[in-house]
């Protein structure tokens, strides 16, 4: 199918095609929000420094587009900065995030190696998110981040870096993930062939 990723100027969007091809997908770099609606799918990609990600994204109009779009029932996936946008605001920045799912992303503990640049095993509730179905138990995936939510009624896989954050979330048919699968060869590209799959989580 065609993937919408939307295109605000950061992002991590050779790899993510490049993943979205070999699972067979075509990737739409969408740089104008009136477009999205005629996707099925929509990814919001983030890399970098959440203000400006945040920043960048209302500049280039997409905002109101992906509020509405979550509203509607329409499925999207944000990837890293692009899951933390999803939530309310982020101690690295004064610029609010989209406030679509309640809770803010903090720094992660200050004893532990920032930013976390490594593989980390998955701890997933059960039951499984369809996002997890075709992965083997304590799966490993990559890693990019200082900061990161805490808690979330909407977690539905974890990882422990000296303490506990929120590694996915999933309501309706918004799902979000911190780490990358684009970068987390065949246990990456499994969650995102099984995401892209997800017509709706139950949580």
């Amino acid at each position: 199918m065609d993937v919408a990723v939307l295109d605000y100027g950061i992002g991590n969007l050779g790899s993510l095609s490049n993943a979205l091809s070999y699972l067979g997908h075509r990737a739409i770099l969408v740089r104008d929000p009136s477009q999205l609606d005629g996707f099925e799918r929509a990814i919001l990609p983030g890399v970098g420094h959440f203000g400006a990600c945040a920043s960048r994204l209302r500049e280039a109009g997409f905002e109101s587009a992906i509020i509405q779009r979550v509203q509607a029932g329409q499925w999207l996936l944000g990837i890293c900065v692009g899951m933390q946008l999803l939530f309310e605001g982020s101690d690295e920045s004064g610029e609010p995030g989209l406030g679509i799912l309640p809770g803010r992303v903090e720094r992660m503990r200050p004893d532990v190696r920032l930013p976390e640049m490594q593989w980390n095993r998955l701890i997933i509730d059960e039951p499984r998110s369809m996002m997890f179905t075709a992965v083997p138990d304590d799966p490993w995936v990559y890693f990019v981040h200082s900061f990161a939510v805490r808690e979330s009624v909407n977690a539905v896989a974890w990882e422990d870096y000296g303490t506990r954050y929120v590694a996915a979330v999933a309501r309706g048919s918004l799902l979000g993930v911190q780490f990358h699968p684009e970068k987390s060869a065949h246990t990456g590209l499994n969650i995102l062939a099984s995401a892209l799959t997800d017509e709706a989580d139950s949580r």
